[in-house]
């Protein structure tokens, strides 16, 4: 049985001093196997980085923001593609 994912957007914004270490942190993070990732991007000038990816669980997500809580905030939230939103009754 296929365990369905939903859609996340991952921005993380962190302190100047760390970006060596986000930086190297970045170069070598797996992320876990039931994820999906769709993008990984860097917000020039902003000291911030975005991933879109899909995931199947909370515990997931904790397994992604874990390793960066060190040296910034990590904020999430589920996502959907507009197209599909329009559909919704809201």
């Amino acid at each position: 049985m296929e365990v369905e994912k939903m859609l996340f957007v991952l921005w993380y914004k962190f302190d100047p001093d760390h970006t060596e270490r986000v930086r190297e942190l970045w170069k070598h993070f797996k992320f876990p196997e039931s994820v999906k990732v769709i993008g990984r991007y860097v917000l020039i000038g902003r000291h911030m980085s975005v991933a879109i990816f899909d995931a199947p669980n909370e515990a997931s997500l904790l397994k992604i923001t874990g390793p960066f809580s060190s040296f910034g905030v990590a904020h999430i939230a589920p996502a959907m593609p507009l197209e599909e939103a329009n559909q919704v009754t809201w």
